[in-house]
């Protein structure tokens, strides 16, 4: 693939995203500036709050997507392995974890001496990571079982090229196909830690704006909108990616 081809592969996702949320987070500043007494302030206050819970969920997701597609796969290539009980573990696991008990125990942490940062990317990364598990693991079953591994695996190619280019992708586009309930999922966990441990994200301002039941509510709205659809298009972008025929197509 040319040079020229590949910046454009990789930086048009990127284009896209910002494009995604360039309208709501706008109208967010916006809202911000004409409600605010300080309007240029107000903006940009909303606009480094967005920052801070972008910086909450972005890491969190990325990881426990990752380490959840991967003990997914895992558990469908190798369930009685370690790598793969762990998969069955997470895939099994995620109703059982919702993200304001998981909340809920990270402020306890917190109050006991913890760091923040880590038990909170922590506490988004793990429902992510199950739900990863639990959408790749059969997605894996499929894919062995499926006409093109096993003609591939007739033609007599490499087992671990036959896993890395068509099994570990038929797994991984179920979940970038679910990656936007992880992204609610994610948001409305930042939202509660946010306000639990005192973080200055959009969260925050949007629960303290409600609580007194003013129309300072609205900016943090639509710039947490705008921040879904950020995360939502990066999500399809990576699904385009890792689908075999988008690949053949560009």
């Amino acid at each position: 693939m040319p040079r020229s081809a590949f910046r454009r592969l990789a930086v048009q996702p990127l284009i896209d995203a910002v494009l995604a949320a360039l309208f709501p987070v706008a109208g967010g500043m916006a809202l911000a500036a004409a409600l605010g007494g300080d309007p240029a302030g107000a903006a940009f206050g909303l606009l480094a709050a967005l920052a801070v819970t972008l910086l909450l969920i972005l890491p969190a997701l990325a990881v426990g997507t990752a380490l959840g597609t991967l003990a997914g796969a895992w558990a469908g290539l190798a369930p009685r392995s370690m790598a793969g009980l762990f998969g069955r573990l997470l895939g099994s696991a995620g109703p059982w974890l919702p993200g304001f008990l998981l909340a809920a125990l990270t402020m306890l942490a917190v109050r006991s001496g913890a760091s923040v940062a880590p038990l909170a990317w922590a506490a988004l990364a793990l429902p992510a990571a199950c739900q990863a598990a639990r959408l790749a693991r059969p997605a894996m079953d499929r894919a062995l079982d499926s006409g093109t591994v096993r003609m591939a695996q007739g033609l007599g190619l490499d087992g671990r090229a036959v896993l890395r280019h068509y099994a570990l992708p038929a797994a991984v586009l179920p979940v970038m196909g679910g990656f936007r309930n992880a992204v609610l999922a994610a948001l409305t966990g930042a939202v509660v830690l946010e306000n639990l441990l005192g973080l200055p994200g959009a969260g925050a301002l949007l629960i303290d704006a409600a609580r007194g039941g003013s129309a300072a509510a609205l900016p943090p709205l639509a710039g947490l909108c705008g921040l879904t659809a950020f995360l939502a298009t990066l999500g399809m972008a990576a699904r385009d990616w890792f689908d075999p025929l988008g690949r053949a197509v560009r």
